[in-house]
């Protein structure tokens, strides 16, 4: 389904960090998180907007890969998340 694969974005994001720098993506990560935030509010109150839903998720989701690049944590957040999946595994039984 993804159509632009990750070194394709990955060459994006890189432009975009040199072009607006650090702070002004890491400011525009914050405000992506919280559009996402009003958004699964929105959900939860009823309103559901399956497109707007997703459209933030996207946002967050380019701006997490963001983050990644400038903070030079790829490998360091995978492993995190591998220690995380593997304790969910757990609490689930699935171990």
């Amino acid at each position: 389904m993804n159509k632009i694969g990750y070194e394709e974005r990955k060459a994006v994001y890189v432009s975009a960090i040199e072009k607006w720098g650090i702070d002004a993506q890491s400011c525009m990560a914050i405000e992506e998180m919280s559009e996402l935030t009003k958004e699964i509010c929105k959900t939860r109150r009823g309103k559901n907007d399956p497109d707007a839903l997703a459209d933030e998720i996207a946002d967050v989701t380019i701006m997490l890969e963001q983050l990644r690049l400038m903070f030079g944590m790829n490998e360091l957040v995978c492993q995190h998340m591998d220690a995380k999946i593997a304790r969910l595994k757990s609490r689930l039984g699935e171990a």
